[in-house]
């Protein structure tokens, strides 16, 4: 296995204080100030809504002695990366063993016990990373994020072969698992996960599909020492014949002539690409138009601002999102097929992902009020989780997973597994992702008991 190496974390050579500069106790009370007073902003303007001028300002300093102890914003990114990263290299290093035993389920929750803990001291940053970790970001950032990653998964994959994981290779497993525990978390922070359960019922729930990712033969009584959230009644929601929401959203193509059609999905569809790519916030009007190769005076004779690309695309996106949806619930993971038929879902639905995974973090992430489109999110996702739920109820689960909070993590796995199998290996063929969601989804949500 390559990659950086544990010691190197996130670190990089020629950023601090530089070499003529005396720091003395007064120069490190104001990089330590510049440290908080960055991360404060981070947590309410984001990575990118920043400036090194705010950060100044903010600290009490001009930029010019900014400048003597960080070169740029993104160098403060990575001091405060270093420190949440090497926290959770600390804590991976401690993991005991892992297996289908009583001691391996306890090592298990222990380490994703503290993973969440480091989660919450760093939420911050760890939200940030969520969003600059995107092929988009700049050259500075972008690729010690990755490399961070990387090195955390070769350690991860390293334990996970000494511990005997079977029927995932190793890299594969530990891709997985950190995919689905940071994107849960993240889930977890952005409180998109059921209210019922408490901070203990949603460790509990988690450290249960971890361990069937690993070992789906643990013993059922292995799990013994989890308690059961009590079943709560699903309410008989009425399966929509299409998300009549959208259609509150004008549709920006109706009743345009062939050329003006084409000029408008031209700057649709490069929005699309570019919100997927450097994130709804990280793109404005002129990066839209240079990129769909048109001038300003073009953009706004079809649409108001930027938002309006963000609604039509939310308008498509329902649209096929409802197909989608639909199709999945035909799914029965009794069935002999079932992994087959899953194989075909996953086959129409990476391709979907692909498309409007900026459109969805941007739902997730909150960044409009505007109520139509809250109204279509609601529906949509609504409709996704009833869709998850009868699929689930098809198989006697005797694991203790509460049934929405097994929704959820299933929400972080097929949001993430794409992107991530993708920053692991740009080549890797769609079929081979494919086969590995799959194989995770059946080991763990629709699994029916161990042996």
């Amino acid at each position: 296995m390559t990659g950086q190496s544990e010691g190197e974390t996130l670190r990089r050579a020629g950023y601090g204080p530089t070499a003529s500069l005396v720091v003395g106790q007064r120069g490190a009370r104001t990089r330590q100030r510049i440290v908080e007073e960055t991360l404060r902003l981070f947590e309410s303007h984001g990575f990118h809504g920043t400036s090194v001028d705010a950060i100044a300002k903010a600290a009490g300093i001009s930029r010019s002695t900014l400048y003597q102890y960080f070169e740029s914003k993104e160098q403060i990114f990575v001091e405060l990366l270093n420190e949440c990263g090497s926290a959770l290299m600390r804590v991976a290093r401690r993991i005991g063993p892992l297996g289908p035993t009583q001691l391996g389920f306890d090592n298990l929750h222990w380490w994703l016990g503290e993973w969440a803990y480091v989660y919450d001291k760093y939420a911050t940053m760890f939200v940030q990373w969520a969003r600059v970790d995107t092929p988009g970001t700049g050259p500075t950032v972008r690729p010690l994020v990755t490399g961070f990653s990387r090195s955390y998964r070769e350690r991860i994959a390293l334990r996970l072969e000494s511990s005997d994981v079977v029927g995932l290779d190793p890299l594969d497993a530990a891709l997985a698992v950190t995919a689905v525990v940071h994107r849960f978390n993240y889930f977890r922070h952005m409180r998109v996960v059921p209210p019922w359960l408490n901070s203990d019922q949603l460790l509990d729930g988690l450290a249960v599909f971890v361990q069937l990712l690993l070992f789906p033969n643990t013993p059922l009584e292995v799990f013994d020492v989890v308690e059961r959230p009590p079943r709560r009644p699903q309410p008989d929601v009425r399966t929509p014949a299409r998300y009549e929401t959208a259609d509150k959203i004008p549709d920006r193509l109706a009743d345009l002539r062939p050329r003006a059609a084409a000029t408008v999905r031209q700057l649709i569809d490069t929005a699309a690409r570019l919100f997927t790519y450097h994130g709804y916030h990280g793109i404005g009007v002129a990066e839209v138009v240079a990129e769909a190769g048109f001038a300003r005076g073009t953009f706004y004779k079809y649409f108001d601002e930027k938002l309006d690309l963000l609604l039509q695309l939310t308008r498509e996106c329902a649209g096929d999102m409802h197909a989608l949806v639909t199709r999945f619930t035909e799914i029965d993971p009794g069935d002999e097929d079932a992994a087959d038929d899953l194989r075909a879902w996953l086959g129409d639905y990476l391709p979907f992902h692909a498309r409007y995974l900026g459109v969805m973090r941007a739902w997730l992430e909150g960044t409009s009020r505007d109520p139509r489109l809250l109204a279509v999110v609601e529906q949509a996702t609504g409709h996704m989780r009833q869709a998850a739920l009868e699929v689930l109820a098809r198989v006697d689960r005797p694991h203790p997973l509460d049934p929405d909070l097994a929704v959820t993590i299933q929400g972080a796995l097929l949001e993430r597994m794409p992107e991530a199998a993708l920053q692991q290996d740009p080549h890797r063929p769609p079929g081979e992702i494919i086969e590995l969601i799959a194989a995770v989804m059946m080991r763990c949500l629709y699994n029916s008991g161990g042996s």
